[in-house]
């Protein structure tokens, strides 16, 4: 069960990404609820664990996504990266 709503996750996540250039000031949209907030959250969160970055959670910063990740020696560290494809960006 828990698998298929991972990939029901990924698969909303996938046409919700599509549309993120659209509303590059904030990767939740305009007033998102907080239903709204915790599903995006947690699909991004589920995409960048699906490509081997072990985030824990995800934010909102000035139109980029701000992910929280435990690194190889268990430190955690901040990584950005870009909204709908979230590829990596260095600061």
């Amino acid at each position: 069960m828990i698998k298929n709503t991972v990939i029901a996750l990924v698969a909303v996540a996938a046409f919700a990404g599509a549309a993120a250039p659209a509303f590059a000031e904030s990767i939740f949209g305009d007033n998102p609820s907080e239903a709204t907030r915790d599903f995006t959250s947690n699909s991004i969160i589920s995409q960048l664990q699906q490509r081997g970055i072990d985030a824990s959670s995800v934010e909102d910063w000035n139109g980029l996504v701000r992910a929280y990740v435990t690194l190889e020696d268990g430190t955690q560290a901040m990584q950005f990266y870009t909204p709908g494809s979230l590829q990596r960006v260095t600061l």
